[in-house]
Order: C-alpha cells, then sequence, then structure tokens
C-alpha cells in the first residue's frame, strides 16, 4: 500500500500550459505561482513593446522589469514520471474512455473505475477506492469487477440488491422477496446456479460452436455453388457470343458477297452503257458536221459542185443496225434474286424472335423460351380451337355454324334458363376454360363496335353493373374494336389505341408467363395491346356486342398439319 500511496495521484494531462494548452515542456514558473512553458511565456512577452506587458496571463499581475525565467526541475521531473508511468501501463488512473465504467465519486472529467461495490451500489477509481481498502467497516463491502448499469442488480420493488435465485420463477430476487412472495419458493444463490449452470453453459457453447461450423460450411458450400453459377453462366455466355458472333459473321460476309455482285452487274452494264454512249456521241457529232455542210451547200450558187457533194453527205454513217442494249433496275439473276428473297424471310422470322417467360417454378426462378410472337407462323402452333357457350349467351344473341358464329339482333331468342346466362349485357363466353397453357385463336367480326377478351368463370351474369362487363372489373379482359380505333379495358381502366382498323383479330394467351397479347391480322402481322398479369384462375374467352355486329370464330390449321 506504500507504493500505491507513493504514486503520483493525477494525470500528467493535468499538468498544461495554459496558453498553448498542451503538456508543460521546460516547465517556467512565474513569481506568482502559474507555470508555463518557456518558449510559449517568452513569445508571449517578445510580441509586447510596453513594460506593463510584462504579467501573468492568468492572474494579469504586472512586474516592473522582464522576469529572468528558469526551468522548474522539479515540476519537470514529475511530468516526466507520469509520462514513464502512462507509457509502461501504469496509468490505472487515466481518464474513463467510452467504453470503460466511470468512477462515481470523481467530479469533472471522471477517472476509469477500477471496482464497483456492490453494497454502496458504486464504482470507484484506484484513488476513491482506498477507504474501502483501509477502513475496516467498509472492508466488509462486497466489491467486484467493474460494472456499469448497477440499478439492473437492485431489486425494482425493495431497492435491495438482488442476492438470491429463485429457481421457481426463473428470476434474481432480494431477501426481502425470498420472505414474502417467494416464500417456500426453490432458492439458492447466485453463485449455486451459476455452478449448476456451468455445465448447460459448456453443453450450450458445444452446441453453438457445431452451429457455426455448420452455416460456414454451409457459407463455404454456398460461396463454391456462386463460382460455379459464375462459371457455368460465363461458359454459355461465351458459347452462345460465339454462335452469335459466327452467325454475323456469316451474315456480314454473305452481305459483302450480295454488294459485291451488284457492284459487278453495275460495274459491267454501266461498262456497256458507256461504250454505246460513246459511239452516239461520235455519231451525233458526225451528223452534226454532215448538218452544218448541208446547210452551206444548200446556199450555194454553184450548182456543179452542188451535184458533186450532195451524195456525199446523204450517203448512212455506217452499213450496220443501230446500237441497243437492255438497261434494267433488276441487276441479278433470277435464282439468287430467289435465294435472297428467301434469306429476308428467314432474317425477318429470326428478328421477330424473343426470350418469352413460360412458367413460374420457383419464388425466385422461372422458366424461358425463345419464340416467334411476331409472325404468324410462329404462333399458329399454339392454335386452339373454341365453340361458343350457349347457357352464357344474351337472348339477344343469335349463335351458329356449330356454335362458331355469334350475331347481335333485336329478335329476341327464347333460351333456357341458366345461372350462367348475361341477362343484360350483349356478351357471350366459350366452353374451353384455358390455364397453364399458351394458346392462340383468330376471329373475324363486322359492324362498327365488338369486344374480345378474357375473364374468369366468377364474372357476373346479371345486371348492368361493371362487374359483368368485359374489362370493367378485375375478373376480365377486353380488347374493343371499333371502326374508329382500339380501346384496352382492365379493372375499368382504359388505353386508347390509334392504328388503321382490321377486322380479323388474334389473339394469344401465355398463362403461365401472364400475357394476353391482340395482333392485326391482314398481309402482315401487327401487334396492337399485350396485358401482363399474374392469372390465378383458368380463363374463358368472351365477346361483347352491340346491335348489328357479329363474331366468327377462325378455322386454323397449325403449320405442321
Amino acid at each position: 500500500m506504500a507504493a500505491e500511496a507513493n504514486k503520483p495521484s493525477f494525470s500528467a494531462d493535468q499538468y498544461s500550459c495554459p496558453v498553448c494548452l498542451e503538456v508543460l515542456k521546460e516547465p517556467a514558473t512565474l513569481v506568482c505561482g502559474h507555470s508555463y512553458c518557456m518558449d510559449c511565456i517568452n513569445d508571449c512577452w517578445d510580441k509586447s513593446d510596453t513594460k506593463e506587458a510584462y504579467s501573468c496571463p492568468q492572474c494579469r499581475r504586472t512586474f516592473n522589469e522582464r522576469p529572468e525565467l528558469n526551468k522548474n526541475t522539479v515540476l519537470a521531473e514529475l511530468i516526466e514520471k507520469l509520462k514513464e508511468s502512462k507509457d509502461d501501463g501504469g496509468d490505472s488512473e487515466s481518464y474513463a474512455g467510452p467504453d470503460d465504467v466511470s468512477c462515481d465519486v470523481c467530479t469533472g472529467r471522471k477517472l476509469r473505475a477500477v471496482k464497483s461495490c456492490l453494497t454502496c451500489m458504486a464504482s470507484y477509481c484506484e484513488i476513491h477506492l482506498r477507504p474501502h481498502l483501509q477502513s475496516d467497516v467498509l472492508k466488509r463491502h462486497k466489491l467486484g469487477e467493474p460494472t456499469g448499469n448497477l440499478e439492473e442488480k437492485l431489486c425494482k420493488k425493495h431497492q435491495k440488491v438482488l442476492e438470491i435465485f429463485c429457481r421457481t420463477d426463473e428470476t434474481c430476487v432480494c431477501l426481502l422477496c425470498v420472505a414474502t412472495e417467494h416464500k417456500n419458493h426453490d432458492t439458492v444463490t447466485p453463485e449455486e446456479e451459476r455452478a449448476a449452470r456451468q455445465n448447460q453453459l459448456k453443453e450450450r457453447k458445444e452446441d453453438m460452436r457445431k452451429e457455426i461450423e455448420e452455416r460456414e460450411n454451409e457459407l463455404k458450400e454456398l460461396k463454391e455453388t456462386i463460382e460455379r453459377i459464375q462459371s457455368s453462366a460465363e461458359r454459355e455466355v461465351q458459347e452462345h457470343e460465339k454462335t452469335f458472333r459466327s452467325v454475323l459473321e456469316s451474315i456480314e460476309r454473305l452481305r459483302s458477297e450480295v454488294i459485291e455482285v451488284i457492284r459487278s452487274h453495275e460495274s459491267r452494264k454501266v461498262g456497256k452503257a458507256k461504250q454505246v454512249m460513246k459511239q452516239l456521241e461520235k455519231e451525233i457529232k458526225e451528223l452534226k458536221r454532215r448538218n452544218t455542210e448541208l446547210t452551206k451547200l444548200s446556199q450555194t450558187d454553184n450548182h456543179i459542185h452542188f451535184l458533186k457533194k450532195f451524195p456525199s453527205l446523204c450517203f448512212p454513217l455506217e452499213d450496220q443496225d443501230p446500237p441497243t442494249i437492255s438497261i434494267t433496275e433488276d441487276l441479278f439473276p433470277e435464282t439468287l434474286r430467289m435465294s435472297l428473297s428467301d434469306l429476308k424471310k428467314s432474317l425477318e422470322e429470326i428478328s421477330s424472335w424473343e426470350i418469352v417467360k413460360t412458367s413460374e417454378s420457383g419464388a425466385d426462378e422461372s422458366h424461358y423460351i425463345v419464340q416467334n410472337l411476331r409472325t404468324r407462323n410462329g404462333l399458329l402452333k399454339y392454335f386452339c380451337p373454341l365453340t361458343l357457350d350457349p347457357n352464357t349467351a344474351n337472348n339477344s344473341l343469335y349463335l351458329s355454324a356449330g356454335n362458331k358464329k355469334v350475331t347481335c339482333q333485336m329478335k329476341i331468342i327464347l333460351y333456357p334458363k341458366h345461372p350462367d346466362r348475361f341477362d343484360s349485357w350483349f356478351e357471350v363466353l366459350c366452353r374451353e376454360a384455358l390455364s397453364g397453357t399458351r394458346c392462340y385463336w383468330e376471329i373475324e367480326w363486322s359492324g362498327k363496335e365488338i369486344d374480345i377478351g378474357v375473364t374468369y368463370k366468377g364474372i357476373g351474369r346479371k345486371g348492368n353493373g361493371d362487374e359483368s362487363a368485359l374489362g370493367r372489373n378485375n375478373k376480365s379482359w377486353d380488347f374493343c374494336c371499333s371502326v374508329s380505333g382500339y380501346t384496352a379495358w382492365h379493372n375499368n381502366k382504359s388505353t386508347q389505341i390509334s392504328t388503321p382498323c382490321s377486322h380479323r383479330i388474334g389473339v394469344y394467351l401465355d398463362w403461365p408467363a401472364g400475357s394476353l397479347s391482340f395482333y392485326s391480322i391482314s398481309h402482315t402481322m401487327t401487334l396492337l395491346h399485350k396485358f401482363n398479369a399474374s392469372f390465378t384462375e383458368p380463363l374463358y374467352p368472351g365477346f361483347g356486342f352491340e346491335c348489328d355486329t357479329s363474331v366468327t370464330i377462325c378455322p386454323l390449321n397449325p403449320p405442321d398439319q
């Protein structure tokens, strides 16, 4: 304890210069008792040009003459010892940091606590702990490692130290709790309970170690899986890059050859034409010369000269047919032209291919295919024959052609009563329920306006509200065709499409991918609109009408039939 008493009781940081606020360097002490760094006080006085300025910067005491400054060796040695003590790790009384437990007794800047007293419920630095080490009364207090939140060690009800563990209620209690609400409970000291649970702790640590090891192995396997996925993806990219690059190079080579053939034909044709031009120009020149001579000859009075010269000017230039050349815009041989026409069709078909999602196989995985959705032949392979359902037809709709055609007329048809029949809207559905697949069909329509769509079976059938109209609710999707344009409807929200009217419409439903597309069918195939949705039920194709309109479901044959 004598060594403890002989140790400096303050940190070297407390011996700071009032001017530079750093630890004193070559401390000089004035007669007033205040100490400064030798350089700092000299700088202060050097900047002044009056004797009155020779004063202490702290207490303002002035000196008649500039005081002679000498190094305070005692203070310098004390500061040096404090620095050495701190460098050797002996700074046990250093200030508390953010992660340290601070002394509850220190005022101002607090020192780091070295012990916590569970009797006083306070933490002490080495200086303020001394009474607990020296006083016989305080020696009986229970000291422990410094800990924060000492309030957690107090009973919230009685504000007493938690000294007992109740096994019955699995909680720490104070002695008053044991004598009252925890009376007759199974109670032990925290030390006893800790010893009993130490084995459980070891077992849990071992289990935790195994879990960590398992997780680390899983993490390692996952990293390896990611590397394999990335490696596989890179191989796939390179392979397909090579394929596409090869195709592009072939197309580029063929393009160059076609251009070369065209230029070659151009060069030969132009060469022949220029030869003819040169001959014609020569003949024109000669004819102009003769014409000039004929003009002069017509004006001469010398009859003898006239008669001699005239026969030679009327003689033809050459005894040969006039030059001819066939000049046409078609520079290709017919066979090459037909081959390039077929190639053009193939390339146009390739340009219509696109990646299409076909199904969801999991939360984060989908299936995809390459599909041609812009040419009719590409869609005809998904042809789905449809038949109108008489049990859904409004009484103003007349079905014919084996339930392939429907016409809206003012005459009422007495269909049998049926719960699926539309009683207000002029609508009819097909029998087929389309689900989990891809389907294509075409219709022809006539009149002023027609609705083409699909719907869940649960669409309303009675009344003239939106719940029964195609596209006016969340159970159906509708494409309205009129002579003035098109309108796409879903959930009573519309999208206008401005394009020339077509009376033959193709419909492509990709149920797994969640898309419904409408095409204009004429000499070309044009995508008019595409719905994207997550279909959850089977869909029934349907139609809506105005008076004097009709729809016919077209018979189609897939390309391979």
